[in-house]
């Protein structure tokens, strides 16, 4: 390796003549959630990368009655089968021995924060993907089709939302994962929780019936730091770095938020309890962290030492368990 593409002295921004604080500016780092409310599985190690879950279909009510001395037919059985397939996600910034020998700041330490932040925040993302990709979807008002929203989140919405799931018999939130190392659980109060992005508060908080977070009978029951409030059975979370659809909807752009020339879809995703799962490596459900520092004599590519790295890598996938548990609602979100 004779080359070298990566931060050097001169990127950091050198400040000459200046004071510089022992401490670095608090940057914007994303309040973490969806991981909390999935089902997590742990593949065994050297066991491939394909998981297949089976449920079996739950049996309709025997309602003929039994003729006396006469076996019944039997009855058949059914199995539905989930897969998902794990994959490696992962990055690295490499420096030079410049970099740590004469910059004023702390770098190697704030490279190796924000590697950890970045494999967090691509866990985020890639659940959040898989799922504003499901089939249950409804849109607000009167569209048919991501093409054609252009009106708010009503009350209607919601109460329509909660309906189905509850005719799919979704069974409502009553534990999420600890915020750990270790896969545990602790109890919330029984309720489905919906998740979105944050422009959509004052259209949330204006829906009637809407209880703030701060009149909850126990303010120490928060699903998350995020947590806005709820509409009937519905605990709503609002993040700020969960993706939309920009641009994709109705070219009637009055009063609404609105990119180049049509509205802004925004997915609000309500769910119950397993109805989206995670995967990981047993034992690396977290991301491995890495951090080298230039030492000279270590190898025949960089003899003198000056190169060095922060990598980060881990294995992942997200899947929906049952997409009669999980509804998107397509809306748009009210200009202030």
């Amino acid at each position: 390796m004779t080359g070298f593409s990566g931060v050097n002295y001169a990127d950091l921004g050198v400040r000459i003549g200046l004071y510089a604080v022992a401490t670095f500016l608090a940057h914007a780092q994303p309040q973490l959630a969806l991981d909390k409310f999935a089902q997590m599985i742990e593949v065994p190690k050297n066991k491939g990368q394909q998981i297949k879950w089976r449920r079996l279909v739950p049996f309709d009510a025997a309602m003929d009655k039994l003729v006396e001395g006469i076996t019944p037919s039997p009855q058949g059985v059914q199995y539905e089968d989930v897969s998902s397939t794990l994959s490696q996600f992962g990055a690295f910034i490499p420096f030079t021995d410049i970099v740590i020998d004469t910059h004023e700041d702390d770098n190697l330490r704030q490279f190796s924060i924000a590697a950890g932040e970045q494999a967090a925040l691509t866990k985020e993302r890639i659940l959040w993907n898989t799922m504003i990709g499901g089939t249950n979807v409804i849109y607000s008002g009167a569209a048919t089709s991501r093409a054609t929203v252009q009106a708010p989140l009503d009350l209607g919405d919601i109460q329509l939302v909660t309906r189905a799931l509850k005719n799919n018999m979704a069974k409502p939130i009553t534990k999420i994962i600890t915020a750990t190392d270790k896969i545990a659980t602790q109890p919330v109060a029984p309720g489905y929780v919906a998740i979105g992005h944050t422009n959509l508060e004052q259209d949330i908080r204006a829906l009637a019936g809407f209880v703030p977070r701060e009149q909850y009978a126990n303010s120490g029951t928060l699903l998350q730091d995020m947590e806005l409030g709820k509409v009937q059975d519905i605990r709503v979370i609002l993040l700020p770095h969960l993706p939309y659809f920009e641009g994709a909807g109705s070219g009637t752009t009055t009063g609404v938020l609105f990119t180049g020339a049509n509205v802004d879809v925004y997915p609000l995703v309500v769910f119950g309890e397993n109805a989206f799962g995670t995967t990981a490596l047993k034992g690396m459900s977290a991301a491995n962290v890495w951090v080298k520092s230039p030492k000279g004599g270590e190898s025949y590519e960089d003899p003198l030492g000056q190169r060095g790295f922060v990598a980060w890598k881990m294995w992942y996938a997200g899947v929906r368990l049952n997409e009669a548990w999980l509804i998107r609602v397509e809306c748009a979100a009210t200009a202030l």
